[in-house]
């Protein structure tokens, strides 16, 4: 799988946000290809507290890159990367990565041995 990653910096006007973010989703979730979607919302920072505190992070979940590719081509990620850059001013980072995942089970195999993916 692969990820895009959206890391929001702190809104100036919680509320703004909060409407701008709905319209956001709603525009998000029609881009073809989309399997899956995670938001966190920031609540402490742990280390690294001389730096920005991130608002919240979004990502959205798709097969593969080219799946990625084509829904930020379409018309529904074109129109949803546009209301981000306006109801956010920018204040936004924006990633993608390979998704990798392991579970408790993998946690406990004896070093050495593959993980199953």
């Amino acid at each position: 799988m692969r990820k895009l990653i959206i890391i929001f910096g702190q809104p100036p006007d919680s509320l703004a946000f909060a409407t701008g973010w709905q319209a956001f989703l709603h525009m998000a979730e029609q881009m073809p290809g989309l399997r899956r979607e995670t938001v966190s919302l920031i609540d402490g920072v742990i280390y690294g507290e001389n730096k920005p505190r991130p608002f919240k992070i979004h990502e959205l979940y798709f097969d593969d890159r080219a799946a990625l590719d084509a829904a930020l081509a379409s018309d529904a990620g074109q129109q949803a990367g546009e209301w981000l850059h306006q109801f956010t001013g920018g204040n936004f980072t924006l990633l993608t990565a390979p998704h990798q995942e392991a579970t408790a089970k993998d946690f406990k195999k004896k070093p050495g041995r593959a993980r199953s993916a």
